[in-house]
């Protein structure tokens, strides 16, 4: 699998910045002006991408033998039409539109719109004839892997594998909205990317920002994390979204642990150099020293600033003559020492 890549503008892997979804999901309420807004508040907050589903009843759920869920999914689908409305209201706004669809008709839909990549679903892991699909179009995937075992994470990495799409992100996840901090096991999310060596990163349902901060320590190079204008709405998604100023602050968060992180090479910075040479401290008189006094540690003192003698160099001088007369707080100086 590839471990860098590009959708549209944006690099994804390694060397490029961590890659952040606000997943409005059906946090729009069914309403286009407030999902235009969503779009506004969180091109505000400075992520890369934001999220939608697309689905449509019929190919999701059975009427017959769950008829309240479907009835559910029908009032939540949104409208085809918005996602072409979405997707160029996106583009006017200067990020990226995602979606996930639930269906292989969808995908063919999305298709003709040109969409830049495609999210999946944790559930739809096992979901092999949809999964095909995705990965004959040759874009870059997302795909979630909450609830699921190894084997069927292999197996959906083996359809990618064999279409020839190395674009695949696996996303670390728990499905319980919101999940609990200690059903997290973050620690594994590298091992995820390790066992498929491929790019990994996490859909984060925890109640917080600290996980997904963690995650970016961690490596994750995609983070996705539900976002809604106001908690307190009804809805399946607003209990556990993020609100904008958390959003924001996410944000700022991941791309301050970016800048932190540097490289596993040792180095000291120009401004650490001024700073160390104020720090530093070198070998002081303790008390008044003759010439042919002998230098002890009871007749010095360690003190800034530093001089041509510094603190690390105690050994090379004690037990060595004064050359001359050494008065109590002035500096020792090689010169003034038989060395």
């Amino acid at each position: 699998m590839n471990n860098k890549f590009r959708i549209r503008n944006r690099n994804i892997g390694i060397g490029a910045h961590v890659f952040v979804i606000a997943d409005i999901g059906a946090n729009h309420n069914g309403d286009l002006l407030q999902a235009k807004k969503l779009i506004r508040l969180a091109v505000s907050c400075g992520v890369d991408a934001v999220k939608f589903q697309s689905y449509r009843a019929d190919h999701f759920i059975s009427k017959k033998y769950n008829s309240d869920g479907y009835n559910l999914i029908t009032k939540n689908q949104m409208p085809l039409g918005w996602n072409k409305i979405l997707k160029d209201y996106c583009e006017e706004k200067g990020v990226l539109f995602m979606t996930t669809p639930f269906d292989t008709p969808m995908v063919d839909y999305l298709e003709k719109l040109k969409v830049a990549c495609y999210k999946i679903a944790s559930c739809d892991i096992t979901f092999v004839r949809l999964l095909r699909r995705v990965a004959e179009t040759g874009k870059p995937v997302i795909l979630s892997t909450g609830g699921s075992s190894m084997d069927e994470i292999s197996n959906a990495m083996q359809i990618f594998r064999k279409a020839r799409n190395n674009m695949v992100v696996l996303l670390h996840a728990v499905v319980n909205y919101p999940c609990d901090y200690k059903e997290i096991n973050l620690r594994f999310m590298p091992e995820l990317g390790k066992k498929f060596s491929t790019l990994y990163g996490l859909s984060d349902h925890s109640p917080g920002i600290e996980v997904g901060i963690a995650a970016a320590v961690l490596g994750a190079k995609v983070i996705e994390k539900h976002f809604t204008e106001d908690r307190r709405q009804k809805g399946s998604d607003h209990a556990y979204s993020l609100e904008p100023e958390e959003m924001e602050y996410l944000v700022r968060s991941i791309r301050n642990v970016e800048e932190s992180m540097g490289k596993s090479v040792k180095k000291i910075n120009p401004t650490e150099k001024t700073r160390m040479k104020r720090a530093r401290r070198g070998i002081y008189a303790d008390g008044n020293i003759k010439k042919g006094d002998f230098i002890t540690e009871n007749n010095i003192l360690e003190l800034r600033p530093k001089s041509n003698v510094g603190a690390g160099e105690i050994d090379c001088i004690v037990g060595v003559k004064a050359k001359k007369d050494i008065k109590k707080g002035d500096k020792i100086h090689k010169a003034d020492l038989l060395l």
